[in-house]
């Protein structure tokens, strides 16, 4: 009889086990740190074909991965291309001679590509002094 209880027990314990193990939960936390990295490529495809009073300028591809967005600055030589109309996409900007001008914004991260054209102000193309680079907000 005491056998028959042992074996009885046993069994009980085997069935129970497994049941117990099963309802346990496990997790884990995972934290990344990606760093922020953004970069204009310039594209020289169709640069200096006219169409109107705009010259190509190619066409250029943004790509920045900043959470909170970031701005696409053009950096040009003090005092030149005043009254320049800068057309990349649909965002367009008069330079005013400056040096630096925000062409556009975006308010996260993103990817894409744009052409890029320029109507020349009364002083035509008066530099050779031309960027665009991205700073994160």
């Amino acid at each position: 009889m005491f056998r028959k209880f042992s074996l009885g027990m046993a069994a009980a314990v085997m069935a129970v086990a497994p049941t117990a193990a099963m309802a346990a939960t496990y997790g884990f936390n995972l934290n990344l740190v990606v760093a922020v990295n953004c970069t204009v490529q310039h594209q020289p495809t169709g640069f200096g074909a006219i169409s109107g009073d705009a010259v190509s300028l190619g066409s250029f591809r943004e790509y920045c991965n900043a959470p909170t967005g970031y701005d696409l600055v053009i950096n040009y030589a003090p005092g030149s291309l005043e009254g320049t109309r800068i057309i990349a996409g649909n965002d367009e900007i008069i330079l005013n001679g400056s040096g630096q001008a925000i062409l556009s914004r975006a308010s996260g991260p993103r990817i894409r590509e744009r052409p890029i054209a320029a109507v020349p102000g009364d002083n035509g193309f008066d530099t050779d002094r031309f960027e665009l680079r991205i700073v994160p907000s």
